[in-house]
């Protein structure tokens, strides 16, 4: 049997990232964007409390932000569940930014290799969430 070939448009050939054939369809966003409080927090320099409360609590920090602060992507606080509803990723990214908080003079640029993996990360398997 002979194949029969159709006349596809030049546009629909091309592979344009973000355009066709579903490839980058999230957007880039940016930390400033997904995290406004704690972005607007960490230009102006962390408060003891707000130092205090990256650190301790999993559900207002960083992450949380991202994640509107609920605590889903801790798997509401069941670690069996945070396969299932949470992210891994994102809990050992919070933890980072934990770790690196509790240090006296935290200033951004300290927590800026951080911020860059979580964006990264937010991108590839989140930003159609929010």
């Amino acid at each position: 049997m002979k194949k029969i070939n159709y006349w596809k448009p030049a546009s629909l050939t091309k592979k344009i990232p973000g355009e066709y054939f579903g490839e980058n369809l999230a957007k880039k966003i940016r930390f400033e964007e997904l995290c406004p409080i704690w972005a607007d927090r960490l230009n102006s320099g962390l408060s003891e409390e707000e130092r205090v409360m990256l650190a301790h609590d999993s559900k207002h920090c960083i992450v949380g932000e991202a994640w509107n602060f609920s605590g889903r992507y801790a798997g509401y606080y069941v670690a069996p569940l945070i396969p299932i509803v949470g992210c891994w990723k994102c809990v050992t990214i919070g933890r980072q930014f934990g770790r690196k908080s509790r240090t006296r003079d935290i200033q951004r640029i300290d927590l800026e290799p951080i911020i860059e993996d979580f964006m990264a990360h937010w991108t590839e398997k989140h930003a159609k969430r929010k």
